[in-house]
């Protein structure tokens, strides 16, 4: 006879460490941590930065839901799940990348570094208002993040072990108006990057695939080829 499985350990038995992690939503020092590292590193240097951010969250929720039910594949498909709001808003900033270097150059602002030291002031300011509205954009997450920590979405029951058959083991079945928002906002942004060289008339795959290069690079800065 099959023996029974063994149900997940309750916060209380685990280390406060492990404990703390698994209940990370609900902690204002992840939920401070979080939204000023991916609102100043994203704004002040790339996004190569909001995805490291992303990357350690995916990190807490893959411990999470391996302490709600370790059973594979459903920990990977619950913890994409979780996080599919973060990776919508890190296509949105790509595709913010993209379009608003076309937005800034028709409004005088784009960059034009072979034109002298008048031409990189301008490109110099252009990158910063990029930066700027990509960070006011990405502050939505953070909004949400906040909202949870203070219960609006009910975010204690996601620490709490599953119980085989329940609606929390599969919760992609059951849509809410923040899971329509995240996934047709990164269907969306993934659209108008693909599309970028068909909507955009000075814009080519090649200088598409150049900006998100430059986008996710931890230092863009230092990358960024020399004038002649």
């Amino acid at each position: 006879m099959k023996e029974p499985e063994m149900a997940p350990n309750s916060a209380e038995d685990l280390p406060r460490w492990r404990a703390w992690i698994i209940a990370h939503d609900d902690s204002w020092l992840f939920v401070i941590s979080y939204v000023t590292a991916a609102v100043v590193l994203s704004i002040w240097i790339s996004l190569f930065w909001l995805v490291v951010v992303v990357g350690v969250h995916g990190v807490f929720e893959w411990v999470r839901q391996h302490h709600r039910d370790p059973r594979w594949p459903g920990v990977a498909q619950r913890m994409a799940w979780e996080l599919k709001l973060d990776v919508a808003l890190v296509l949105m900033g790509l595709a913010l990348a993209v379009y608003m270097e076309v937005a800034l150059g028709v409004a005088g602002l784009g960059p034009a570094s072979r034109l002298g030291v008048q031409g990189g002031a301008r490109a110099a300011r252009a990158a910063v208002w990029t930066r700027v509205f990509r960070g006011f954009a990405l502050s939505v997450d953070d909004v949400v993040q906040v909202g949870r920590a203070i219960g609006i979405s009910g975010s204690k029951e996601a620490a709490e072990p599953i119980t085989a058959g329940t609606r929390k083991n599969r919760p992609w079945r059951h849509w809410g108006f923040g899971d329509h928002l995240a996934i047709w906002l990164g269907i969306a942004c993934l659209a108008l990057i693909l599309l970028a060289p068909l909507l955009l008339t000075d814009q080519t795959y090649p200088l598409v695939w150049e900006t998100l290069l430059e986008e996710m690079h931890p230092f863009p800065n230092t990358a960024a080829p020399q004038p002649e």
